[in-house]
């Protein structure tokens, strides 16, 4: 069924260790399928459409636990590099800035780029640091 020669106990370890919602659901629809549950029993234990689980198998078995992945998708590129978003975020870390504000103004200072309360808040959360107010 699967060509990758991945067996059901290589996809059950990864799932223990995979943080990200949608990558462990789609695990979980490949562990049932490997499990012998149909694509249809499969749709309804996890509230999918079955075009939906069959889709999954089929990058699942092309690609392995990688093809469960997200793919990158296009979009508005940056504002700021990436790289010197890092050295900001490890600033922020160091100074201990928990509040949207300072943050704004401190990304304004070093990249002269003016982002929205909401935005720097939305940064803040893909850091793993608070989003307060002020």
């Amino acid at each position: 069924m699967f060509s990758k020669g991945i067996g059901l106990d290589e996809v059950k370890r990864a799932y223990k260790k995979e943080k990200n919602p949608k990558l462990r659901k789609r695990m979980r629809m490949i562990m049932g399928l490997m499990e012998g549950l149909s694509t249809i029993k499969v749709a309804e234990k996890m509230m999918v459409s079955q075009p939906n689980v069959i889709y999954w198998k089929k990058r699942f078995e092309r690609e392995g636990l990688s093809g469960l992945q997200d793919r990158p998708r296009p979009g508005r590129p940056p504002k700021v590099e990436r790289r010197m978003m890092e050295r900001i975020r490890k600033e922020v870390k160091a100074k201990r800035l928990t509040k949207a504000t300072d943050v704004r103004n401190l990304i304004y200072k070093r990249t002269g780029v003016r982002y929205s309360l909401m935005h720097v808040m939305r940064i803040l959360h893909s850091w793993g640091l608070s989003r307060k107010y002020s």
